[in-house]
């Protein structure tokens, strides 16, 4: 009797090994399948939510998924809101080392491709130096000519005729340097400032007390599945931007 109960004992323990071991491979097929799951729809909210802000560029206002353009894309919930914002503050993206962003003074008509009247105001042009140091060359299109100012707070300057900064942003204290371009520069004849970045790549910040004209839409996309999975994109989309070389200057 007592060899047949040791007999059973391993038996009892043997499948009881057995049984820990496909449970285990089981948990890990099934977590892995979620995993699995999710990273798909995952991608597939993401690619919902960029079609809807490709439909609604492409058509200047608000769509919704599952209706009008984006009809044929069902299982998703959401859609894509545009904005234009005015304020007196403006941060541009990062502006890469030798390239340059276009800040629109006046009111730009996005069907005709004119720019109305400026206002004849004082513009704080701040930008992050900090450890890389940069420069930048600001250029002010006009009816009646064009104004140039450059500003170098390097110290020995790297450009002779480089202004210096007037220290911290007031507009954002991220920011090291900022420059006053006067209201003289700016009149109501003033449709372009375009602003190249020199040595190494920083945002610019722009401000002054009024409202600047809108530069460009927001455009805000969600998508969700039906297993809850979300994705959101926010996008600035410019106006036309002109190409740093067409400004091109040698220091």
């Amino acid at each position: 009797m007592k060899k047949k109960g040791q007999i059973l004992l391993i038996t009892v323990m043997v499948l009881a090994t057995i049984m820990t071991v496909v449970l285990s491979v089981s948990f890990q097929s099934i977590t892995e399948t979620q995993v699995s799951k999710l990273e798909e729809d995952s991608q597939k909210a993401l690619a919902a939510a960029e079609a809807a802000i490709e439909a609604s560029l492409k058509a200047g206002s608000n769509v919704i998924i599952g209706e009008g353009a984006l009809s044929d894309l069902t299982g998703f919930t959401g859609g894509a809101t545009v904005t234009s914002l005015t304020d007196n503050t403006f941060t541009s993206p990062t502006v890469t080392k030798d390239s340059s962003y276009t800040f629109y003074l006046g009111e730009y008509n996005d069907t005709t491709q004119t720019i109305g009247p400026s206002v004849a105001e004082g513009i704080t042009v701040c930008f992050d130096a900090g450890s890389s140091n940069p420069a930048i060359e600001i250029t002010i299109l006009k009816n009646t000519g064009v104004v140039k100012h450059v500003v170098d707070p390097n110290n020995p300057k790297r450009i002779s005729n480089g202004s210096g900064s007037a220290g911290v942003c007031g507009a954002d204290s991220n920011f090291d340097f900022s420059y006053v371009v006067p209201a003289s520069d700016i009149g109501v004849d003033s449709k372009l400032m375009v602003i190249r970045v020199f040595y190494a790549s920083t945002k610019l910040v722009l401000s002054r007390a009024s409202d600047f004209p809108i530069q460009g839409k927001t455009v805000s996309s969600e998508a969700s599945t039906t297993t809850g999975v979300s994705k959101k994109i926010v996008l600035f989309q410019s106006y036309p931007q002109i190409p740093a070389e067409f400004f091109s200057t040698s220091f």
